[in-house]
């Protein structure tokens, strides 16, 4: 037990030294299939992809019985920059084909990097009753740098070469970009859909040798680097193979006449020549689904190596229009609402406050910056902390950003916030909109004088600060010496006093826990015995259809049952021992991590003034799938 306690107290002390160095961009983990609709016929691309983790471990695709996988796992990975900024990205692809018709639901990967388990979002895939269209995509053979053209289902004959034949024009009439935008015509802010395509009809190994870049746009990629999937399209009554060589929306920042670039593809075109055709005409059919290089001597066929481009596409950019334009107004556009609470109305002048700005919506959510509020005096603000979910893959971007504002009072009495506005451009209704939250008012009672330190983890300003930094400059003189005494120091405490072993561990525990992880439980909830329905006040929330009380009601119920099932003192229930003991009693690693999983929801929607109603059904099941895998194991 001794041993036990001395290795996580190392623990502890090792994750309080690696605390100190500088922490890294978060990873993210997406999931996304395309096309959303296909006919029975078709296939979709499945694709999962972690960007911005320093070391993947580890991916754990979800369940796949509704579909025949033709194709995958197949890896991919690599690094894009866009307006300076740099994005790394791993993921695997599977191409799917359904086994039947309807709506399936994929449930979430999930991912272990860097040490965390991530979870995707949940995907929904629709199988309708068509035979098969022309978006349907297929695997193609070939590396993730380029993609080889297969054979074509239908007899082409594009790819023979007569005698006299003008190459170039032949070159030119079946093989070529085209640039795809949604519109050419926008607002500043408001988002454009770009697609750069090729079109084949030819045997060939192409590659991208210039990406355009998007000089006076915002971009967010829509379709992963690497993407060597075909669809079948047709044009000018002849069909082609099509490969998306990139989309992306882009959101204008400037106005004026702004030139999307070019692409650039070199292509190495196989010919067979007519007269190889003419002498080995018992051959003609098989040659003409499948030649290569390895059946055809070189006598018949012809190679050409050919760089082609796409046209230049220019969008007309509109500025923002002046008349109505609020001075609230900072460049928002798309449609937006807002909401807001204090994390506590009531508290003393040796306290901190903290009130939450969401603003949630659809647009360049790139632009939305805090909102400035008119604090009454009396009130020192700090500067705010922001916090955001988005979903990148819809058009335009969508999701939620929250703002935290910490603040302290000096004086104890009553204060009024007044309420807050945002203004945006809506371009649907081409004119300016203005949303606010209400009012909020403060009671602040005298305190001890004996102010909080900390606010929000950034250490109140004092007389001795300077002396402080120099301390912090120099915190490895003291840390590591420090860490070495402790650790001498419990060891022979614990040596000594092995019957007081279990006080000891719970008193580290609670002392090295970080904040954050110190679950926040209603005092009324006592370690005792959960009852046969654990989650009764939030069933009863739910039928209510009380939202906020809903989710408070999840939060304290789910971890009274849990420290209650897995033997763990309130007082010091956090994530990390929520996954330690449910390991030590055998608990199924899907299930720890569905906890995990369920516990991060619970604490968004806590932390968010704006809560989401059509959540509450779906995370009440999935805390009642946990209680029923967990009620197996004896506490």
């Amino acid at each position: 037990m001794m041993v036990l306690h001395l290795k996580k107290i190392f623990f502890l002390l090792g994750l309080f030294i690696a605390c100190q160095c500088t922490s890294l961009a978060q990873a993210r983990f997406t999931a996304t299939i395309s096309p959303g609709t296909i006919g029975k016929s078709d296939n979709a691309e499945l694709r999962l992809m972690i960007e911005n983790a320093g070391q993947v471990e580890q991916i754990i695709p979800p369940s796949l019985k509704d579909f025949i996988v033709l194709s995958g796992p197949n890896q991919e990975s690599g690094m894009e920059s866009n307006n300076g900024v740099t994005r790394q990205y791993i993921g695997i692809t599977y191409i799917l084909k359904p086994r039947t018709t309807g709506k399936f639901k994929i449930e979430s990967a999930i991912a272990t990097a860097d040490g965390k388990t991530l979870r995707s979002n949940r995907l929904t895939l629709v199988v309708n009753n068509s035979s098969g269209n022309s978006q349907s995509s297929n695997p193609a053979p070939g590396g993730l740098s380029g993609f080889y053209e297969p054979s074509i289902h239908s007899v082409y004959k594009d790819y023979i070469l007569k005698k006299g034949e003008n190459l170039q024009d032949k070159i030119n009439k079946n093989i070529f970009i085209k640039v795809d935008v949604d519109k050419k015509s926008c607002f500043v802010g408001e988002p454009v859909v770009v697609v750069y395509k090729l079109y084949t009809r030819l045997k060939s190994e192409s590659s991208i040798i210039k990406n355009p870049s998007f000089n006076g746009f915002s971009v967010v990629d829509l379709l992963a680097p690497g993407n060597t999937y075909y669809t079948i399209e047709k044009m000018n009554g002849k069909e082609y193979n099509v490969y998306t060589l990139r989309k992306s929306q882009l959101y204008p920042l400037q106005a004026g006449e702004v030139e999307l670039e070019s692409a650039e593809v070199e292509n190495e075109i196989h010919f067979i020549k007519e007269e190889y055709v003419n002498r080995e005409r018992d051959a003609l059919d098989n040659m003409l689904r499948d030649f290569t290089q390895t059946t055809i001597p070189a006598e018949g066929l012809q190679d050409e190596k050919v760089t082609i481009q796409s046209k230049p596409v220019t969008i007309t950019v509109k500025p923002l229009p002046e008349k109505d334009q609020s001075a609230l107004f900072k460049g928002a556009v798309g449609n937006f609402t807002i909401d807001g609470g204090l994390e506590k109305n009531n508290f003393t002048t040796d306290d901190a406050g903290k009130l939450k700005i969401a603003i949630a919506g659809a647009g360049n959510m790139s632009m939305i910056i805090a909102p400035d509020i008119a604090w009454p005096a009396g009130i020192e603000a700090y500067e705010s902390k922001t916090r955001e979910q988005l979903d990148q893959m819809t058009v335009p971007v969508s999701g939620t950003k929250v703002f935290e504002y910490p603040f302290t009072v000096n004086t104890p009495g009553s204060y009024n916030i007044p309420e807050i506005e945002f203004s945006y451009f809506d371009v649907k209704d081409v004119k300016y909109k203005t949303v606010k939250t209400k009012p909020f008012t403060i009671e602040v009672a005298k305190g001890t004088g004996k102010k909080q330190p900390v606010i929000d983890g950034m250490k109140v300003k004092t007389g001795q600060e300077q002396f402080s930094d120099t301390i912090f400059t120099n915190r490895w003189l003291i840390v590591i010496p420090l860490a070495m005494l402790l650790l001498a120091g419990l060891f022979v405490w614990l040596k000594k006093d092995k019957k007081n072993h279990s006080k000891v561990a719970t008193d580290i525990a609670v002392d090295n826990a970080r904040p954050e992880e110190i679950v926040t439980v209603a005092p009324e909830l006592e370690l005792t015995d959960v009852s046969v329905n654990p989650l009764l006040i939030t069933q009863g929330k739910l039928i209510a259809r009380d939202c906020r009380g809903f989710y408070e009601a999840l939060n304290n119920e789910m971890r009274k049952y849990l420290a209650c099932k897995l033997q763990i003192p309130l007082p010091i229930l956090n994530k990390k021992n929520i996954a330690e003991e449910a390991d030590r009693k055998g608990v199924a690693v899907t299930t720890s991590l569905q906890v995990q999983q369920l516990l991060d929801e619970i604490e968004w929607q806590l932390y968010t003034p704006c809560v989401d109603e059509d959540k509450m059904e779906e995370m009440f099941n999935e805390a009642d799938v946990i209680v029923h895998a967990l009620n197996a194991i004896t506490p």
